[in-house]
């Protein structure tokens, strides 16, 4: 996967999208890019780079924002 940007920066643009677009379809692709930068997130804190306490509730956020839409 590549990014322009930090993880966390990526993964808070993508929060503020999912926010966003609450009661809103979302399509396939924008899903499995945010899955994919859930998966990113998780490698990069099990190799020791990345903040965890500042990661980990845009993370567990991200979780629930596409909980939410495949439920």
């Amino acid at each position: 996967m590549e990014l322009h940007g930090s993880t966390e920066a990526n993964l808070v643009a993508a929060v503020r999208s999912a926010r966003r677009l609450r009661n809103h379809p979302v399509h396939a692709d924008t899903l499995k890019h945010w899955e994919d930068l859930l998966r990113q997130a998780r490698r990069d804190l099990a190799a020791g780079s990345g903040d965890k306490a500042s990661m980990e509730p845009v993370i567990i956020e991200l979780q629930n924002e596409i909980a939410s839409r495949t439920a």
